[in-house]
């Protein structure tokens, strides 16, 4: 596909973008002579009388009619509407399917090869910024790439809200993007098409032909009859613009066709058969069939940012398709590894049904040929218990792959003068000595905080030591363990201090701390879903109680949540969850400036990126330091730097972030 800067014209006075007519033409019939190849052009025949009326129409399955506003998304929404018309007729099913992630696909997942047939530079692929480069033969991309539903990845009703997402990702505008980490940020980044979209791409086509150009009113009539709907690439008479809409039915005694289209009718249109006024009818393409909707397509898992550990090394890797276009079921340049001293191809394959995948990494930063299996293999598989996480083998060397980078958020406190201990990302057995060596020296554990690297948990702990109540800990416990520890040690006069959610082989586990004791009326939650939490936030803050801790933790593609709450005379508060990092520190800023203090943080994976829990309080206390979104190294610089100043941690998070800024 050529890239085109002047994309699209449109009507005077008219707000729906037109495809330049003759780049239009140009990828039609680019389009057709690669049908043409890969042996899906239908022969054209005589008329067959399937039907005796003069009136034909798959009107009754289709979806309700939508609004690609001013953006040139005509053949997404084309092949989208005939996808969601064929699993209402073949499996009763009404669905609405993402548009949004299917303009992607069909732009992200392109390669762009030049003269020699190596990835064009410094792009190789089109751009979800440019409303062109595309065309009926959606019906091929959507025949081998699922896609998923419409609440995953939810249109972006204007261009203007598209280009509002650069600044949040540190770039200065459309005209400004240049380099292919550029265009890979505004692709692959959560505000635009979320992780979330990628792990549910289940809809898709079993195959697909094309009538090729200028199809007969025959041709076009008896594909209808055989109950297919058409995409039909037209040119807008008036203009002379290209645009993709949806045969779904014809009229022989008036001679129309009836037409489903993307411009907010509210209704179908007609197109007459010979001299329309407003189009022409240039191509027809149709899907035969559509998988079982249960499918999962396991190659669309894999695409976007990975953090690879190889050996010693760590690395960003992106993959940015699953496919080639122009030669599917072939190896080819799937993305691109960002090594020491740059960026290298990487060429690879997919194996059992897309669950492993074959990789290459090119030995050095020169281009290699697309499909050219050469340099570093590395072999891996998805973890279905963690859809996030994958992993495998190179040169005899184990390969991990995750979606995140851990980051830490803290809270700390002046020093009552008490020792104290803390660890932050120790694994479960050193988690374990650590707290039995501790314990022993006379230490109370007062903060445990549960999260997951990959498949494995890492904790995080603060220990004080100084006399006070009998306490107890408990770590590792599923949800029904965790209950039935809190049954009884309640009825032994114990009440829970903290806990936290996280997960380990994709399962929920808990970690917390009991003291026994008497004190005011509390209530306490967990594996609450996100509309969960916020009815017990409602219902608690009306009984008068107040929330003293809250845990947000990722279980798998989920997210869930674990809150204590006190009764608490007198105290104001302010309760968020679900805020970006930005939202988060404007929010931090906020309560600051109006007198409340950070009560509690937590930070969690919410499908790409990290997404923060907090809590503030309208109270007295002494002076305190918070901090968010620092890696290992850099949090340990944190620590050490405020220890000198003589304040110590008295929370600790850990939560996985994504690459791009939130």
């Amino acid at each position: 596909m050529a890239n085109a800067s002047d994309e699209f014209s449109s009507r005077a006075g008219f707000r729906h973008p037109l495809l330049d007519g003759r780049l239009h033409r140009t990828e039609v019939a680019r389009s057709i002579d690669l049908a043409t190849q890969l042996g899906r052009l239908e022969r054209q025949g005589p008329v067959v009388e399937l039907f005796h009326e003069d009136v034909f129409s798959l009107a009754q399955w289709q979806s309700p009619f939508q609004d690609q506003r001013d953006r040139g998304a005509c053949w997404a929404f084309a092949g989208c509407a005939v996808l969601e018309a064929a699993y209402r007729r073949r499996f009763n099913l009404q669905v609405d399917i993402s548009e949004e992630y299917v303009f992607h696909m069909g732009k992200a997942f392109a390669l762009n090869r030049d003269a020699a047939q190596f990835a064009v530079k410094p792009v190789e692929n089109n751009s979800s910024l440019t409303g062109f480069q595309g065309s009926g033969d959606i019906v091929q991309k959507i025949s081998e790439n699922a896609a998923p539903p419409e609440e995953t990845a939810p249109y972006i009703t204007s261009q203007s809200a598209l280009e509002a997402i650069l600044p949040i990702l540190g770039l200065a505008g459309a005209a400004a993007l240049s380099t292919q980490e550029d265009f890979d940020a505004i692709e692959f980044c959560e505000q635009h098409v979320e992780l979330l979209a990628r792990v549910n791409a289940r809809y898709r086509a079993t195959g697909w032909k094309t009538l090729g150009s200028n199809p007969s009113i025959s041709a076009l009539e008896n594909t209808l009859l055989a109950n297919h709907e058409l995409v039909c690439d037209v040119t807008h008479v008036p203009s002379g613009g290209g645009h993709v809409l949806v045969l779904i039915g014809f009229n022989r005694t008036r001679k129309v066709f009836m037409a489903k289209n993307s411009w907010g009718e509210g209704s179908f249109i007609e197109i007459a058969y010979a001299n329309d006024p407003t189009f022409t009818i240039n191509s027809g393409w149709y899907i035969e069939d559509v998988v079982d909707p249960t499918f999962v397509q396991n190659q669309a898992c894999w695409l976007g940012n990975w953090q690879v550990s190889l050996g010693n090394s760590s690395f960003r890797m992106l993959l940015r398709r699953s496919e080639d276009f122009a030669s599917p079921g072939t190896a080819t340049k799937l993305g691109t590894a960002y090594l020491g001293d740059g960026p290298h191809d990487v060429n690879g394959q997919f194996h059992d049904n897309g669950a492993a995948i074959e990789l290459h990494i090119a030995p050095s930063t020169a281009p290699v040929k697309p499909g050219t299996l050469t340099g570093t293999r590395l072999d891996a598989r998805l973890d279905f218990k963690d859809i996030y996480h994958a992993a495998g083998i190179s040169v005899r060397q184990p390969v991990t792959m995750s979606r995140f980078r851990t980051r830490f958020a803290a809270l700390f406190e002046k020093s009552d003068g008490a020792a104290w201990q803390a660890r932050h990302g120790i694994d479960g057995a050193t988690y374990q000595a650590t707290f039995d060596q501790l314990t022993a020296q006379g230490f109370r554990l007062v903060n445990v905080n549960g999260y997951s690297e990959g498949t494995q948990a890492r904790f995080n702990a603060v220990w004080v030591q100084r006399p006070g109540p009998a306490w107890q800990a408990r770590h590792g416990l599923s949800a029904a363990q965790f209950q039935a520890t809190f049954d009884s040690l309640v009825a032994q006069g114990f009440r829970l201090t903290c806990v936290s959610g996280y997960a380990e082989n994709g399962e929920a586990r808990y970690a917390a701390i009991f003291e026994q004791g008497a004190g005011p009326a509390w209530q306490a939650r967990h594996g609450l879903s996100r509309a969960d939490y916020q009815k017990a936030f409602d219902e608690f803050t009306a009984e008068g109680l107040v929330p003293i801790m809250t845990c947000g933790y990722r279980v798998n593609v989920d997210v869930r949540f674990a809150t204590l709450w006190e009764r608490r005379e007198g105290v104001a508060f302010v309760g968020r969850h679900g805020l970006t990092a930005s939202e988060y520190q404007a929010e931090f800023d906020a309560k600051l400036g109006e007198g409340f203090r950070l009560q509690w943080v937590s930070g969690y994976s919410d499908t790409g990126i990290a997404r923060y829990a907090a809590l503030w309080h309208k109270t007295e206390g002494s002076t305190w330091q918070a901090r968010h979104g620092f890696d290992a190294g850099g949090y340990q610089q944190e620590l050490d730097g405020l220890s000198a100043q003589g304040f110590r941690p008295v929370q600790i998070s850990g939560y996985g972030d994504g690459f791009y800024r939130a």
